[in-house]
Order: structure tokens, then C-alpha cells, then sequence
């Protein structure tokens, strides 16, 4: 009896460029970040919005930073804020908040970005 080899899926990782509108109080800010993250960094992050204590909050901040985020172009006083865990956590926390729903909307999205 002859078995057929079965054939496997090779997962493909997508980056998403990041662009806020117009209409955002954030336009001009362009990010470069992996789009395709484990389910239990992409649930960690969904669970900002659910009452977070300010420990996991910072924790999810950092990790957005130092796992997800790959470049920016947001510089305070002429200095580029590195595109960290730590440069992350310079932001204020409504545009931290804005960056990762933006982020989220394209992590859910199906097909090539």
C-alpha cells in the first residue's frame, strides 16, 4: 500500500504599516509593525480595554513595544523616540491606546496587507 505524503501549510508572518487618516489627531504618525502575533500576545492586548490594572496595562505596553512594533517616525523635542518597550511607554496613554486599536483592526483582518 502506498501512502501519500501529506502536504503541510507553511505559515507566512505579515508586517502592517500603520498610517493614521486625516481626520486622526494622530496623522502623520506611520508605524511598522508584525501583524501576525501568537493568539496569546493578540488576546493579551485585547484585554486592555477590560478593566486592566495599571501593572498589566504597562506590561502590555512594553510587550507591544519590544514584540510587535518594528519602526515609527514619532520624535519629541527633535529627538526620535526609539521604537521600544521604553519608547513606547513615553507615550501618552490615549495615543498608546490609539496605536494599538489601529494595530488590532489590521491583526484581525484577513488576507495580505
Amino acid at each position: 500500500m502506498v501512502v501519500a505524503k501529506k502536504k503541510t501549510f507553511s505559515i507566512e508572518r505579515r508586517d502592517a504599516r500603520i498610517i493614521f487618516p486625516e481626520t486622526s489627531e494622530y496623522y502623520g504618525v506611520e508605524l511598522v509593525t508584525k501583524l501576525d502575533v501568537n493568539v496569546q500576545t493578540f488576546l493579551k492586548f485585547q484585554g486592555i480595554n477590560d478593566g486592566a490594572s495599571a501593572e498589566e496595562l504597562a506590561e502590555c505596553f512594553t510587550m507591544f513595544g519590544d514584540t510587535v512594533l518594528t519602526s515609527w517616525n514619532i520624535e519629541e523635542d527633535g529627538e526620535l523616540i526609539p521604537a521600544t518597550g521604553e519608547g513606547f511607554m513615553t507615550l501618552p496613554p490615549a495615543f498608546c491606546m490609539a496605536i494599538i486599536g489601529a494595530w488590532a483592526e489590521q491583526a484581525t483582518t484577513s488576507g495580505k496587507v
